[in-house]
């Protein structure tokens, strides 16, 4: 799954053309959004393309940490170090500089948290510091389960007919 770091994109709309069914553009803030998950060569070609770096391959699990603490944060008021949803526009938006864009961003902070923690790198992270990307045997289980979980879904939905030869005898 791809989370992109909402307060680093610097809204260059490389994503969003690569891969316009996966990633769209927010225009209020002018920051790229994954609105679709796919596996397509589109959308690694988008994650290589950008920029700054700021779209993460992540688990299932780190997804939904990722997204319920950009939308509603994590309970604490204290995180004036963020960029912040009104403070941070992209400098192609704002049309000059910002100190709002080296600001933290809450996939850098929960990363933080993470690893600092003693359940790391038994969180599955698909980036762990302690391996190379995709390489934290935690995570590489995960996914092979959830591989296996969308594989039988993808069979019992019956999508995967349309891939079948089917021959009348």
């Amino acid at each position: 799954f791809v989370f992109i770091d909402e307060e680093s994109c610097i809204g260059c709309t490389q994503c969003a053309q690569i891969a316009p069914s996966t990633f769209k553009m927010i225009e209020d803030t002018g920051r790229a959004r994954t609105y679709s998950q796919s596996n397509s060569l589109d959308v690694e070609n988008a994650v290589m393309a950008c920029p700054v770096t700021c779209m993460h391959w992540l688990s299932f699990d780190e997804l939904k940490e990722m997204e319920t603490s950009r939308d509603d944060g994590d309970g604490r008021t204290d995180h004036r170090h963020f960029g912040g949803r009104i403070t941070h526009t992209p400098l192609h938006v704002a049309g000059r500089g910002s100190d709002a864009n080296h600001k933290s961003s809450w996939y850098h902070y929960l990363k933080w948290k993470c690893h600092g923690s003693h359940t790391c790198p038994q969180r599955g992270c698909y980036d762990c510091p302690t391996y190379a990307p995709g390489e934290n045997p935690f995570f590489k289980e995960r996914h092979r389960q959830a591989e296996l979980t969308r594989a039988k879904d993808f069979m019992e939905s019956g999508e995967a007919d349309k891939w079948r030869k089917v021959v009348e005898l």
